[in-house]
This record gives structure tokens, sequence and C-alpha cells, in this order.
């Protein structure tokens, strides 16, 4: 190692141990604030499984410091990039949403908090998936794209889904097997290093626009299903549907990387093209319509003021007044409207999958119509409007990295 990269290397070792002072404090305020709210065993408890969380974060990026180099140059002409001797604002951010992480696992095998903490989990979550929109977006417009940055959001997303997950499981509100989505990622490099253990050939994956799409959406119903807002009798039945784009994902790719399919032959390029006319096409624009028929009666028969969705949300402790909830009569049918027309299709139709949701959570029409409303919902949410669309803003919004050059 070069004089100059060891002084850089000692640089970032000390703003490592900066990180560590940090993470360190804001578990011992944490620790605090749970003490007083709750039994001093469960506070302690609290903190021994946060700072296993926070230790793991620490020893990846203690691991991963040597790799704080701008990307782009190739190592194989022997122009190493140098390395950068500080972490910058995108690597801060991502540690930032570590904090949440690790904050988050000292949930783990604890009964479910009440009052006010039951919020806390979610709160975590849902705070650590907005950040994760920005630590990319910063380093792309910063030029601060570095392996470090790609190895810590990497670990970080699949230690902090996993960790949201057994919470879910914990807390009754996704099915065990969900595990195995979780664990997803890992699975999947395991069976590729088993195939070249084997001496059998791994092949690219071709990209795909759909995986970090079908991602997000998975990150963001997990982040839905912590809320204290959502019982079981919502969750369980939407993780089965949630499911099925994921495990179509990772079985598409499991496919081609083993050699099972070939991604560049015509023959599966045939079906692929006549796949997205029919899932991404026609499959939507049927469940629009079907969505729209089903969600019309459910707001006439819960009109004029939600009074089921009333009694059961003040049980959760959440106030609600008949104006906010006759609001949401127009809310609806302002969303069947987008449905009808793919006019904003995939906003519509998640404000008729929580419309469904809620009845469904709430003692009010919830029967299996409402159901069928609810998956129809989440198929235009995932796939689009499909066929004759007239307005589709959220597309380039889904599909483009924020802060990415424009092609």
């Amino acid at each position: 190692m070069m004089r100059e990269e060891r002084q850089e290397m000692g640089t970032l070792r000390r703003q490592w141990l900066v990180v560590a002072a940090c993470y360190g404090v804001a578990l011992l305020a944490g620790f605090n604030l749970l003490r007083q709210e709750g039994s001093p065993q469960q506070s302690l408890q609290w903190l021994a499984l946060s700072a296993t969380a926070m230790a793991i974060q620490l020893g990846i990026l203690w691991w991963a410091l040597p790799y704080n180099r701008r990307q782009g140059r190739s190592l194989a002409a022997g122009e190493s990039p140098l390395l950068l001797p500080t972490l910058g604002y995108a690597n801060a951010i991502t540690l930032l949403r570590g904090l949440c992480a690790c904050m988050l696992a000292g949930f783990l095998f604890a009964p479910q908090p009440e009052g006010l903490l039951a919020w806390m989990p979610a709160i975590l979550y849902t705070l650590e998936r907005l950040v994760d929109f920005a630590d990319g977006y910063v380093a792309r417009v910063t030029r601060r794209e570095t392996r470090l940055g790609e190895i810590l959001d990497i670990e970080f997303d699949g230690l902090g889904i996993l960790i949201a997950i057994l919470l879910g499981i914990q807390y009754g509100k996704l099915p065990p097997w969900y595990l195995l989505l979780g664990l997803g990622r890992q699975l999947f490099v395991f069976g590729m290093w088993l195939l070249r253990r084997a001496g059998k050939p791994v092949y690219d994956l071709p990209p795909s626009e759909h995986r970090r799409m079908i991602a997000g959406f998975q990150t963001g119903f997990i982040t839905v299903v912590l809320w204290p807002l959502w019982p079981p009798e919502v969750t369980l039945p939407a993780a089965y549907l949630m499911a099925v784009p994921l495990i179509f994902s990772f079985g598409r790719d499991w496919l081609v990387v083993s050699g099972v399919v070939d991604a560049a032959s015509q023959g599966y390029q045939r079906v692929r093209a006549w796949g997205k006319i029919l899932i991404e096409g026609w499959l939507p624009l049927v469940a629009r319509m079907i969505a729209a028929l089903l969600a019309l009666p459910l707001l006439w028969q819960a009109a004029p003021a939600f009074a089921p969705w009333q009694a059961g949300i003040a049980g959760m402790g959440v106030e609600g007044s008949t104006l906010v909830f006759g609001g949401m009569i127009l809310v609806g049918l302002v969303a069947v409207a987008a449905v009808v027309l793919g006019a904003a299709g995939r906003v519509g139709a998640l404000v008729l999958a929580a419309t469904a949701a809620l009845d469904i959570a709430y003692g009010g029409q919830g029967d299996n119509s409402t159901l069928l409303l609810l998956i129809c919902s989440l198929i235009v949410v995932h796939l689009g409007s499909g066929k004759w669309a007239l307005w589709r803003p959220e597309e380039p919004l889904l599909r483009a990295k924020a802060g990415a050059p424009r092609a």
C-alpha cells in the first residue's frame, strides 16, 4: 500500500470510529427512552439486539473501507482508482439507514409494543425505506458512486428487510415461509456458488428494469405490514399476492443463470414478447375494469360516513371524523376514474387497494368481492395500467434512477 493510501486509510478508520460513536450514542438514547416507557428487562434486550446488529454493520463497513473508490475506471488496465479519504454524504445517508435497521432489530423476540410504541418499528423501517431513495441520488449527483457505497447499500438492504420480515412473522402479519423471500438474494448467490463449485457454467443475467421495481414494491409492502393500522386479516392474504411476482422473478432469473433458458435465444424472446403483451397489456386492462366495478358498490354502501371504519380505526387509537371519512368517498371516486381511464392508474389502484384493505380490516362489507378488489388493484399497482391507458406519469419515476443522467 502506497504511503498516500495508508494516510487516507487512516483517515477513513478515524471516521469509522466517529460512526461507531454516533451509533453507540443513538442506541443509548433509545435504550433510555424505552427504559422510561417499558420494563428494564425488555430495554436491556432491545439494547443487546440493537448492539449485535450494530456490530455486524460496523464490521461490514470496516471490511469495505478499502473499496471507497470512484467507479468507472478499469482495474484490469492497472489504473486503480484513488482511495477517497472521506466517506462522503451518500455513504453517511446509507449509514443512517443502517442505524434505523439496528434500532429495528432491538424489537425482535419481544412482545409487540403497545400504545404509541407500537408505531416505533413501523416508523423506523419506513424512515429507512424513505432514506434509501436519497443515498443513491446523492451519490449520483455528487459523482461519488463508489464500490463501498454499493456494498453498504446491498448489505444494509438485505439486513433491513430480513429484520422487518422477521418482525412481521413475529407479529403474526406474515406467514413463516415469507422468510425465504427475505433471504432470496442470499439463497440465489449461494445457488450460483454451488453451480460453480460443481463445475457448471453460470450465465449472466440480462438487464431488467423490472427487478428493481419488484424489489421496491416488496420493501414498500413490508413497510406497510409493520404499521399497526393493518391486522393479519389484511396482511396475510396480501402476502400471498405480493409473493407471486417476486417468486416469478427469482424463478426466471434462476433458469437463466443455470442455463436452463437461453435469454438470447429467439424462442425465449418470442415467449417474452407474447408474455409482455398478455401480462403487461391485457391482464392489467381486465383488472382495471373489475376493480372499478367492485369499488363503486363498496363506496356506495359505505357512504356517507364510513361508520364501520370509524369504529375499527378508533379501536386502534386513531381519531377520525365524519368529514375526513366522508372525504374519502370523493378520493375513492377519483381513484375509480383514474383506474378506468388509465390516468395515473397505479396511483388510483393503490387507493382502491387501501380502500379494500380498510374494509377487510374494520368490519365493513368485507367478503370475497372485497378480496377480489384487493387482488385486481394490486395487479394494476404491480403491472401498470396496460392497454388503452391515457396517461402514465408514474412510469418514468418508477423506472428511472433519481439523479442518473438521461439517455
